[in-house]
């Protein structure tokens, strides 16, 4: 073997080996659709004085403002924000930034938030707003307060109401309970049912109703009052 091919052999094998470790040490490049290092974005909404929520539900007459929350709150203002109106055909630009006020009954709602760092890796996020009008009672109701009752144990009386709820229209739903004297009994889309059971004596009773969203109406208590028809006798 020739003597200096026999000299550089070892500083070959060290420098493969160094480059071997130097390849091993070299970070991976990042994905370039993450934003590292932030966590998550979360959207909130909020109307009028009330607290941010993270369910995007809105009451149509009142404006209303997004928000883009981001985890670690830190990297917060490293961050780019924009709002879009997306459909199958386009995704139309609304505005940029943090935070977004809209008027559920003039503007196109948004429903998609692409957040862009300080090297234009984007993160988009697809979201619904529920434009929501809560149900209504009327305060006519049989029996009304402070009405008489005639009748015994086994006597079923009549309790009715009435609601009201713009949205079923769409995919909307009522569900109504009926509460006497603090038992409740879910009647579901009835606006009416009998019940019997009642003694003698005051009774009070309420109507409760939700929509599916889980925005609701509820009635004050009305005092009613059973005569025991049996025991006059």
């Amino acid at each position: 073997m020739n003597l200096f091919n026999r000299s550089i052999l070892p500083f070959l094998i060290l420098a493969t080996f160094f480059g071997l470790s130097l390849v091993g040490c070299l970070d991976a490049p990042n994905d370039p659709g993450a934003l590292k290092p932030v966590e998550s974005i979360r959207i909130l909404v909020k109307q009028k004085e009330s607290p941010y929520s993270a369910q995007l539900k809105v009451h149509p007459s009142d404006s209303a403002t997004l928000h883009a929350e981001v985890t670690p709150e830190k990297y917060q203002d490293d961050l780019k924000f924009e709002w879009f109106y997306a459909n199958e055909k386009k995704d139309s630009l609304l505005t940029r930034g943090a935070s977004y006020t809209f008027y559920p009954n003039e503007d196109v709602l948004p429903n998609k938030l692409t957040a862009i760092d300080g090297e234009g890796n984007r993160q988009t996020q697809e979201f619904n707003i529920i434009v929501n009008t809560p149900p209504v009672l009327s305060d006519s109701t049989v029996p009304a307060s402070g009405d008489t009752l005639y009748g015994t144990s086994t006597s079923a009386f009549l309790f009715s109401w009435y609601s009201i709820d713009i949205d079923l229209l769409g995919n909307d739903s009522l569900i109504h309970t009926l509460d006497i004297d603090g038992k409740e009994f879910e009647v579901g889309s009835l606006l009416q049912v009998k019940q019997s059971g009642l003694t003698e004596g005051e009774h009070k009773f309420r109507i409760i109703v939700r929509d599916i969203y889980g925005d609701a109406d509820t009635l004050s208590y009305k005092k009613f009052y059973v005569i025991d028809t049996l025991e006059a006798k």
